[in-house]
């Protein structure tokens, strides 16, 4: 196999300073040369278009990683991009709507461990990487920790942790085992032959509610410049509008042009604005993350506003499936009457309430 290295960075090629652990190109070129005696029976090239702790990897980053990654698929089996792992879920992200119908492996990969030092997992996630690779798994991944993740599924839930990478959502494309790489699940993208399509609009940001967050927010991002809001909502995806009214000065500013992207603070399940009227208080002027992780959900709003500023058009593109980021609902579950007659919320027996 011919195999393409795109050094970004990040722990796995960083050394000790004054400061604490910084990324070091001298160190992106040994790890390389470890690749090719390790495996010598690929081929392997390299670029490194960028040497940076991924904290200091923004958007604009993610589109000449694209090109960087886009680039030499022409004339090699995949890709693996090495990156630090704090950033490395949205920038797996970013490549997965950037990089439209790939028919080739792209795989980020790193380490939470410096290559070279005791007990470093540099190896071993690069092995995992070239065997999927190798095993042909199709699309941009997450190779780490005994587990090859969907892209736009991949989720680092621990700061320390060897597996430090979930795939949130969907199950991961393969697992690691000591008989080697047993392939779960196909490529979820969709295909159409490969394109680049790497413009990005940073002017996104991502808002945790708590109760009690003051409703003027959207006032402030305004006028910071921001044209889009990733909103963590409470639960199903609820907001609050009594004492402070933060569902009304959401509508107020999506009328003003502002799209909003709702997406539930729990890890696990989705969004549904149907479910409570805390949730259909906004439903008609926000757009629903279904089941895309933060990462994702952040990273296609910033794809889609380089594409249009119409909400109906962000919409619609929310509503497609581009790279498995997303489990689209049939249509019955996405209307609360036909959800509740096929499962009805009923009021609690007596005998009930006193098991409670």
């Amino acid at each position: 196999m011919k195999i393409h290295v795109v050094s970004t960075g990040g722990t796995i090629v960083s050394e000790g300073g004054r400061n604490g652990l910084s990324p070091s190109r001298f160190s992106s070129r040994r790890v390389v040369d470890l690749m090719s005696s390790v495996f010598p029976e690929h081929t392997f090239s390299h670029s490194a278009p960028m040497n940076l702790d991924s904290s200091n990897i923004e958007p604009e980053d993610w589109s000449e990683i694209a090109s960087e990654v886009f680039s030499p698929l022409r004339d090699c089996d995949g890709v693996i991009v090495t990156h630090g792992t704090d950033t490395m879920a949205y920038t797996a992200s970013a490549l997965a709507f950037m990089l439209r119908g790939i028919d080739k492996p792209v795989t980020l990969t790193g380490s939470q461990i410096p290559f070279g030092l005791a007990g470093s997992d540099a190896v071993s996630n690069l092995t995992l990487a070239v065997a999927a690779l190798a095993d042909g798994i199709k699309g941009v991944t997450v190779s780490f920790g005994g587990r090859v993740i969907n892209g736009a599924r991949a989720v680092k839930t621990s700061s320390f942790g060897m597996d430090a990478f979930e795939s949130v959502g969907a199950p991961p494309r393969a697992l690691f085992t000591a008989s080697g790489l047993d392939i779960l699940t196909e490529n979820p993208a969709r295909g159409g032959g490969p394109v680049l399509e790497n413009d990005i609009c940073p002017n996104v940001f991502l808002l945790k509610l708590a109760p009690g967050t003051n409703p003027n927010i959207f006032d402030a991002l305004a006028g910071l410049g921001y044209s889009g809001v990733v909103m963590e909502a409470f639960g199903a995806g609820g907001v609050h509008s009594v004492r402070r009214g933060l569902a009304s000065a959401a509508r107020a500013a999506a009328a003003r042009g502002m799209v909003i992207v709702v997406r539930s603070q729990c890890l696990y399940g989705r969004t549904d604005l149907n479910l409570y009227e805390t949730g259909a208080a906004i439903r008609d002027c926000t757009i629903s993350a279904g089941d895309m992780t933060t990462e994702a959900a952040v990273v296609k709003l910033m794809w889609a506003l380089a594409k249009t500023s119409s909400f109906e058009e962000a919409a619609e593109i929310f509503r497609t499936n581009y790279a498995g980021e997303i489990t689209l609902q049939p249509a019955s579950l996405k209307n609360p009457t036909e959800r509740n007659r096929s499962n009805p919320i009923r009021p609690l027996k007596s005998s009930e309430k006193m098991l409670k």
